[in-house]
């Protein structure tokens, strides 16, 4: 997950996950309004006080300073731009790409404005072909014939966000936050500047930018992802420039996002905060431990994508997240929240000494000593997850965990397992994946292999184990809960099954068997009105909808 709010005169910071920016870079360049100053001149200051408000989340006040200077020249190319960056961030894409226009008419070599009118053409074609949904709190815009299903599971997660963000950082937007998910990696580029290389090396999949959150629907990547926690990872974000008035440096910005992302989902906040030491962050920041191998906050900027492999990407976000469980380790729950209001005001080191109580030369020697104290051991078998997207691809799901174990011997056996199960041949599938198991005992790819042998076998007490344990390697497999759903389903253990199912869907929903078993798991509970909305998502994913 990722977030971009663009170069200010402090600090620039790039996200959930995210993209190769429209113009091939995810810092902001010069401002898309300012002025082509000749040399010697200087650009409009009240444009540049316009471009700080709208940077920051307060559109309404660049919206002031953007009406005064169209009022005063109306013709004036810099003030056209300027209120087309302004509509542009209002949402109103129709009116920021007929006055992009307008303001390129006067000066039509200038590349910042043409950039300009190419970026508001773009999302006011794609967006305007959404539909839109609202809540309390947030406007989203998606697909509604590929997508629409994903509209109440994103308005829950977002709401509930809103409520445990605001509280936990201090920041409760006032104007509703829009939000869109794009259907396919064309038009997630188009609207947010993340290109396919971003989604498939770096994992990023969400952008908080132009005052808004943007998302790639999880349809489009084959195993899909943690997409409702990309949400709320991306809508932090946008509470973090709120909070601080957009003054935290890119370290903090991601900590922060990633530490908080799951809190939605959570009734344990401990529990929630801690869900940044995954299986693949943990055996990450045991190598850096002991090989003194840190990406450094310093070279995270200016985006965390600009690193060399998804491992230092991952790693990068495991440091930062593990640095703000350090902060609330010494001063509470309220430590961050603290952090982020006296940032407004003062850069960051000085902002850490006050809210600490310490110089800020000891806080890294202090953070490092607070995980050599939590002895992290790498995890045998964990991984950073590739993802894969879908669109033209052949590639299936089978070849593409293939190509993921490690093991030569066990990646032939696994395979010779495929074959047989495609086969029929069920007995022999099994005897081949535990013979790839005894050659990598830690995969859970084909843990989950054998698992799902196993529950065709009604073997359930054989599989369940190792389903934990895939789990346990994996806490992202889709594919581990919609097993592990079909295990307790089959054994009439509702309560399990809509648990595991559940938490598939909040990975990959577009998986026809999980509402089919759903449906059976709410009627059984009583949930009536679940059970329904379980079978009408069914039947829409038959229809193709």
């Amino acid at each position: 997950m990722k977030f971009d709010i663009f170069r200010r005169a402090s600090v620039a910071y790039v996200p959930a996950c995210a993209l190769a920016f429209f113009f091939a870079a995810l810092t902001r360049p010069p401002s898309a309004f300012a002025a082509e100053a000749k040399p010697g001149a200087e650009a409009n200051p009240r444009v540049a006080e316009a471009e700080e408000r709208l940077e920051a989340w307060r559109i309404g006040e660049a919206e002031k300073i953007s009406a005064a200077l169209l009022k005063e020249s109306p013709r004036s190319a810099d003030a056209l731009a300027l209120a087309a960056e302004v509509a542009f961030y209002q949402g109103h894409y129709d009116e920021a790409a007929r006055l992009a226009e307008q303001a390129l008419a006067g000066d039509s070599a200038n590349e910042r404005r043409q950039a300009l009118r190419i970026r508001t053409q773009r999302s006011r074609d794609i967006v305007g072909k959404m539909k839109r949904y609202e809540s309390e709190h947030f406007l989203l815009y998606l697909d509604e014939a590929k997508d629409g299903l994903l509209a109440p599971y994103a308005l829950d997660t977002l709401e509930k966000s809103y409520r445990i963000l605001g509280q936990t950082l201090g920041y409760m937007p006032a104007e509703k936050v829009r939000v869109e998910i794009a259907p396919d990696s064309l038009s997630f580029n188009g609207i947010s500047t993340l290109s396919r290389r971003d989604i498939e090396e770096t994992g990023a999949v969400g952008i908080c930018k132009f005052n808004k959150v943007m998302i790639i629907s999880p349809r489009v990547l084959l195993q899909g992802y943690r997409w409702l926690d990309s949400l709320s990872h991306e809508y932090a974000h946008y509470v973090i420039v709120g909070a601080s008035d957009n003054k935290t440096p890119i370290w903090l910005h991601e900590g922060l996002a990633r530490y908080y992302e799951t809190l939605w989902r959570r009734t344990d906040k401990a529990k929630a905060a801690l869900d940044y030491l995954s299986p693949a962050n943990q055996t990450l920041l045991a190598h850096a431990l002991d090989k003194n191998s840190f990406v450094g906050f310093k070279k995270m900027e200016p985006s965390l994508i600009y690193l060399d492999t998804p491992e230092q990407v991952q790693l990068a976000y495991a440091e930062a997240a593990s640095a703000v469980d350090f902060l609330v380790s010494r001063k509470g729950e309220g430590g961050p929240r603290d952090l982020l209001a006296v940032v407004k005001t003062r850069p960051t080191p000085e902002a850490i000494e006050k809210v600490l109580a310490e110089p800020y030369a000891a806080f890294e020697k202090d953070w490092k000593e607070f995980l050599k104290a939590k002895q992290l051991k790498p995890v045998e078998g964990s991984r950073v997850r590739r993802l894969k997207i879908v669109e033209g691809q052949k590639e299936q799901e089978d070849v593409v965990e293939l190509k993921e174990i490690q093991s030569a011997v066990a990646r032939n056996r696994t395979h010779l397992g495929d074959e047989l199960q495609q086969r029929g041949r069920i007995v022999g599938a099994t005897e081949e994946y535990r013979r790839a198991l005894q050659a990598s005992p830690g995969s859970p790819i084909i843990l989950g292999k054998l698992a799902r042998v196993l529950i065709r076998q009604s073997r359930y007490q054989e599989a369940l184990p190792h389903l934990q344990k895939a789990l346990e390697l994996d806490p992202d497999s889709v594919s581990a809960y919609v097993q592990l759903g079909r295990l307790h389903h089959a054994n009439k253990e509702f309560a399990a099954a809509k648990a595991d199912l559940e938490e598939a869907l909040q990975i990959n929903p577009f998986n026809p068997e999980i509402y089919g078993m759903l449906a059976d798991a709410y009627a059984a509970l009583g949930d009536q009105e679940q059970a329904k909305r379980a079978k009408a998502n069914l039947e829409r994913l038959a229809r193709g909808r």
